[in-house]
């Protein structure tokens, strides 16, 4: 008895799981990912056997586990009205265990067999579910589809995922094995796809079967609904019959012939569970929200927390005060790579790349470079994420203790390419490789750079050189502390900083050089190609010492097998693969397949490998987008139908000013005057 009444407990009946919503209750949302008892359904109530097998208990909680491996899928079939029943209790049940953070719910009714209407209304409950709400970057306002178009749109952004999980572009053809062990190793949410009759295209048909295979390796698990077994996805690990005279017991496959009385509620009853958690929130000691799924474009400034570029914020950022109150009393940016802070000795070289599964994606040179290595194919966004580095390296420090170098490696021939940056204060030098007797004058002037820092550094660091002339010096009263000082002294304030004595300021250099394997294997009709040679030298000369030097290479190819064994490639321990033409492409830039599977319709994806060997999926910063019109703000009111809920929100075409700035050039107006406010004079040319 005590053995059954501890089950019973365990897996609350109906009655029980509409008391904790409405009360609500001690239980509701206790099942986090790590709760032993997450996935696990209650379908019915049965006769089972003691754990001790000495005996029968008697209607005690019949569950199924979705993590099983043997299980993974779960399919239920039976007459229309009695699943809808059945249905809504499992459903109600999971809502009521698992918080939003925990369990994201997906419904997928698009069966033509029976109307639009009649389906919506079935399932019009859900409308009020908190685990219905788009977690992951979906574009929609609630996770549903009625029609093939949502249905669609529902099994791309489930497919999404599966390509940006542990299985990578492959995760179709994944075998079990693989899917079982990146389902055991992962941590976190969980996703519960409901499969309600016929998807609709054969294609559908097929890609969900797929994700009802593979998707358990990103927690993400099917639950079929249909008339027949036979109509159910043959990838169900588990399949439930209603059978019986009034279809109220269950048949379990591949469990035997077990009889299950099943559970099963009413749309009134649904509809009130629902209603009832429609308005709860988590607390903050809740499970962690979902990491979100990559956005199809960034924009550089709001990565850079600069949507309203202005000279004070950025001479803040370059002083290294917090530009926000609130962050400047936490100490940190949001839970974000911090942006602001005590300068590094030599100054930053703090990078803003765009924004990655878990927020913003930040590469520092000094700590992790001193170089990094960019490649992918025509088309995926190299030279804008270029532009992006160093915009955003220009917006993390003065021009006076960083400058920046651009090189254009294949001339003119491809467009604007980074003359278009040449507009910040930090740009120093611009070449275009198509002018031989510039590119050696180029060349010359770079390798005597180098030879001037090692004769100035003597035998010391960069880093080291600057350490030892570091002064402490009283920061500025600011508008905050209303300019007045308290009569102490500047260490009693503590409000000291550190920088490097005016007359013995050395910058770091970046050097950007786009197209890298057009000065390594130039073309025979090129017209820097008598030159290329003499470039490629003294960039290998600073890929080999730069780094004690200050000095760091930036670097991007389109034909990573050309650059391969360079020492630019060697010595590039940050590597960024953007979309490429084939895995071996991938495989020598980030040692990962993965980006020859990038979608062609959405540049600047791509892949980071840090020195410590981690890969991550992230969207770069485009900071060429000129800013949206203004009128495009306003709010837009449209009525909301529930069958139409699975659609992308209805919004203001968003229109670029065509006449207008770009962000590249905002940014550099507010750089220049932040430059001058702060007397950083103009970066000298190297030629």
């Amino acid at each position: 008895a005590a053995e059954a009444a501890a089950l019973r407990e365990r897996w609350p009946d109906p009655a029980t799981v509409l008391l904790t919503a409405l009360g609500p209750g001690r239980r509701l949302w206790e099942r986090g990912p790590d709760h032993p008892d997450a996935l696990t359904l209650r379908l019915g109530t049965a006769d089972l056997p003691s754990e001790d097998g000495a005996g029968t208990l008697r209607t005690v909680p019949f569950t199924v586990d979705l993590r099983d491996p043997h299980t993974f899928a779960l399919g239920l079939a039976g007459p229309r009205p009695r699943l809808a029943g059945l249905a809504r209790a499992v459903l109600a049940q999971a809502c009521a265990l698992h918080s939003p953070s925990t369990l994201e719910l997906v419904l997928i009714s698009a069966d033509r067999s029976r109307g639009a209407e009649q389906r919506a209304d079935e399932w019009s409950w859900l409308n009020w579910l908190p685990q219905l709400r788009p977690a992951h970057g979906q574009d929609c306002r609630l996770l549903l589809a009625f029609d093939r178009d949502q249905a669609a749109a529902r099994v791309t952004e489930l497919a999404r995922r599966l390509e940006e999980g542990p299985l990578g572009s492959g995760w179709a053809a994944a075998a079990p094995e693989a899917v079982a062990e990146a389902a055991a190793h992962r941590e976190g949410p969980y996703t519960l796809v409901v499969v309600d009759g016929d998807p609709g295209s054969a294609t559908l048909r097929d890609t969900l079967e797929r994700i009802a295979a593979a998707g358990p390796s990103v927690g993400m698990h099917v639950l079929c609904l249909a008339e027949s077994p036979d109509r159910l996805a043959t990838e169900c690990g588990a399949v439930a019959q209603l059978s019986g005279d009034v279809a109220t017991t269950l048949r379990m496959d591949p469990y035997g012939p077990a009889q299950v009385v099943v559970d099963a509620v009413s749309p009134a009853w649904a509809e009130r569970f629902a209603r009832a958690l429609a308005p709860l929130r988590e607390t903050d000691t809740a499970a962690p929200r979902a990491r979100n799924a990559l956005p199809r474009t960034v924009r550089l400034l709001d990565a850079l927390d600069l949507a309203l570029a202005t000279p004070a914020k950025i001479t803040a950022r370059w002083d290294g005060t917090p530009d926000d109150a609130d962050a400047q009393e936490a100490g940190q940016d949001g839970g974000r790579p911090a942006l602001t802070g005590y300068a590094r000795a030599g100054g930053r070289a703090l990078a803003v790349l765009g924004s990655g599964s878990g927020g913003r994606v930040v590469v520092d040179l000094a700590a992790e470079g001193p170089h990094l290595m960019v490649g992918g194919a025509a088309g995926s966004g190299k030279t804008e994420l270029l532009r992006s580095i160093a915009s955003a390296l220009a917006a993390a420090e003065r021009p006076d203790r960083l400058l920046l170098v651009l090189v254009d490696g294949a001339g003119t021939e491809r467009g604007e390419g980074l003359r278009a940056v040449t507009d910040l204060p930090h740009v120093s030098t611009y070449l275009a490789a198509s002018d031989p007797t510039r590119m050696r004058e180029f060349a010359q002037a770079l390798g005597a750079e180098l030879k001037r820092r090692e004769e100035l550094l003597g035998g010391q660091g960069f880093g080291e050189w600057h350490a030892d002339r570091m002064v402490t010096v009283p920061r500025q009263s600011t508008a905050r502390d209303g300019g007045r000082g308290d009569g102490r002294k500047p260490s009693e304030q503590g409000a000291l900083r550190v920088q490097t004595r005016s007359d013995s300021a050395l910058p770091r250099l970046v050097v950007v050089v786009d197209d890298f394997d057009a000065l390594v294997a130039p073309g025979l009709g090129s017209t820097g190609r008598p030159a290329a040679g003499s470039v490629v030298r003294a960039l290998e000369a600073v890929a080999r010492e730069g780094e004690r030097l200050g000095v760091h290479l930036i670097a991007s190819t389109g034909r990573p097998e050309r650059t391969s064994g360079t020492e630019a490639d060697e010595r590039s321990r940050l590597r960024i693969a953007l979309r490429t033409e084939d895995p071996a492409s991938a495989a020598l830039l980030v040692h990962v397949e993965d980006p020859a599977g990038l979608d062609e319709e959405v540049p600047g994806r791509g892949y980071l490998r840090r020195p410590g060997g981690a890969v991550a999926p992230f969207q770069a910063g485009r900071v060429s987008g000129r800013i949206p019109r203004t009128a495009t703000l306003r709010p837009t009111v449209v009525p909301l139908e529930w069958e139409r809920m699975g659609d992308p929100p209805t919004r203001r075409p968003l229109r670029e000013l065509g006449n207008g700035p770009t962000d590249l050039a905002l940014l550099a107006s507010a750089l220049q005057r932040a430059a001058e406010s702060a007397g950083a004079g103009p970066a000298q040319p190297l030629v």
